[in-house]
C-alpha cells in the first residue's frame, strides 16, 4: 500500500506526523515546547533501543559484564515446565533480542520456545535479521528449539525461507470468549469504537467522520506525557458525540480491566481497526467475540484472518469511506451472537490443530502426558508474566527437574 495522497504531512500508509497528531497548540511557544520535548523523547528512545536489542548478542557469557542485559523485560508463559516449553511473545525491528537475553541464560536447559509475533515479521529487513539471529541460537544455544506461531501463511513462509521452525497459529486464538461476549442488557450509544493506543500507526483520524464514536486507547511511551495529553484534546475536541472510556488522571489516560473493555464494545454498532501494518491485533478477535460487525482498512500483519465479508468491510483508509461502511453494518444490525457464534466455530477448528500439535511436541521431548482434550491456554489478560529476563530466568532454573 502507498502513501495516502491529499492529507498534507501525512507519512506513508497514511501515518500521521507528530504534529498532526496531537492538533493545534495554543500558542507558538507552546507547539514550540511540544516538538522539543517529542525530539528529545524520540532520541533518548532510539539510544535506549540501539543498546537493547545488540547487548544479548555481543555480551560474554560470563564475568561481571555477562549481566548488563539482565534488565531487559521480557512477556514469558511457562506452558510446561517438565518438558520445559515456554510461550514468549516476540516484536520489534529486531524480535529475538530479548529470547537472546533469556536464552542465554537457560543455554544449559533442553527447552523449547513457542514464538508468537506480536508485530508483523512481513518485512524484508526483519526477516534477514531473523535469519542472522537464528544462526547465534543455533551456536550459543544448541539445547534450544524455536517455533514460530505465525499469524499469517505469508508470515510462516518468509520465516520458514530465513531458516524458522514455523507453523501458522494466529495468536488471536488466545482470546477468551468468556471474557469478551455479547451482553444484552447493555444498550448502545454509539455507531462505532476503537480500540487503538496512542500511535501514529493507528490512524484516529480516519475515524473523525463518524458521527457518535467511542474510544479505548492506553500510551506505550510513543510521544512524551504531554504529547499524549494534547493527542487526547484533540479526540476529545472532534464532536460531543466522541468519547474517551479510560478515566483520564492528570490528563492521561488510566486503564480499563478486560470485562471494563468489553461492556464499552457492547455499547458500540461496529468494532474499526485502522491501521496499514501491525500484528494480529488482539482487538479485531475481541470485537468478534463480542459480536461487533468490523469496519477495517486495508492491511497486513493478520487481524483479517478471522473476517467474513458478511460483517467484515475493507474499507479505503479515507474518513468518509469509514464512516459510510460504519453506517452500513450499523444499519444491518446483525445478530451478534451470529457473529461471535461464526468466528467461534473457526477459532475452535484451529484451536484443536494446535492442541494436537503441542501433544506431539510434548511426547517428542519425552512427556509421558495424556494428548491435550482442552484449550491449555487461559486467554491474553493473564497468560504472559512481564518480568526482566534476570527474573525469568532465575523462577524458570528453580524449576528445572531432577537430572535436566
Amino acid at each position: 500500500m502507498g502513501a495516502i495522497h491529499g492529507v498534507g504531512g501525512m507519512k506513508q500508509d497514511g501515518h500521521e506526523t507528530f504534529e498532526e497528531m496531537v492538533g493545534p497548540a495554543a500558542s507558538v511557544l507552546k507547539r514550540a515546547g511540544l516538538l522539543a520535548t517529542n525530539r528529545v523523547n524520540r532520541t533518548r528512545t532510539k539510544i535506549k533501543a540501539w543498546l537493547r536489542v545488540r547487548a544479548p548478542f555481543v555480551l560474554p557469557a560470563r564475568g561481571p559484564l555477562s549481566d548488563l542485559d539482565g534488565g531487559i523485560d521480557i512477556p514469558v508463559h511457562v506452558f510446561s515446565r517438565d518438558p520445559l516449553i515456554l510461550y514468549v511473545p516476540v516484536g520489534g525491528r529486531r524480535p529475538l533480542y530479548a529470547l537472546a537475553a533469556l536464552g542465554r541464560r537457560l543455554a544449559s536447559r533442553r527447552a523449547t520456545f513457542l514464538l508468537m509475533p506480536m508485530w508483523t515479521l512481513e518485512r524484508p529487513a526483519v526477516v534477514e535479521q531473523i535469519g542472522r539471529d537464528l544462526l547465534w541460537f543455533a551456536k550459543a544455544c544448541p539445547r534450544h528449539e524455536l517455533i514460530f506461531l505465525c499469524n499469517t501463511e505469508t508470515e510462516r513462509r518468509l520465516i520458514a525461507a530465513a531458516g524458522g521452525n514455523t507453523i501458522f497459529s494466529n495468536h488471536n486464538l488466545m482470546i477468551s470468549e468468556n471474557v469478551f461476549r455479547p451482553l444484552p442488557d447493555v444498550p448502545v450509544e454509539y455507531d462505532a469504537v476503537y480500540n487503538g493506543r496512542i500511535s501514529h500507526t493507528k490512524r484516529h483520524y480516519l475515524a473523525f467522520g463518524i458521527e457518535r464514536l467511542v474510544h479505548v486507547t492506553s500510551s506505550i511511551g510513543e510521544l512524551p506525557p504531554s504529547g499524549d495529553r494534547a493527542f487526547l484534546r484533540r479526540l476529545q475536541a472532534q464532536s460531543p458525540w466522541h468519547r474517551i472510556a479510560n478515566p483520564l488522571v492528570d490528563g492521561l489516560p488510566g486503564r480499563l480491566s478486560p470485562d471494563d473493555v468489553n461492556r464499552v464494545y457492547n455499547q458500540a454498532a461496529v468494532g474499526l481497526c485502522l491501521s496499514a501494518v501491525e500484528g494480529a491485533m488482539y482487538s479485531s478477535m475481541e470485537y468478534l467475540l463480542a459480536g461487533l460487525p468490523i469496519v477495517s482498512t486495508p492491511s497486513i500483519g493478520g487481524r483479517d484472518v478471522y473476517f467474513h465479508p458478511d460483517y467484515c468491510i475493507i474499507a479505503e483508509p479515507e474518513p468518509a469511506a469509514i464512516r459510510r461502511a460504519v453506517e452500513q453494518l450499523r444499519d444491518r444490525a446483525i445478530p451478534r451472537e451470529e457473529i461471535r457464534g461464526r468466528t467461534l466455530e473457526r477459532v475452535r477448528a484451529e484451536r484443536l490443530q494446535l492442541m494436537d500439535f503441542l501433544s506431539v511436541l510434548k511426547k517428542r521431548m519425552g512427556s509421558r502426558d495424556e494428548p491435550f482434550s482442552q484449550w491449555p491456554f487461559v486467554g491474553t489478560s493473564g497468560l504472559t508474566r512481564w518480568a526482566s529476563v534476570r527474573e525469568q530466568a532465575r523462577e524458570i532454573g528453580t524449576s528445572a527437574p531432577a537430572g535436566d
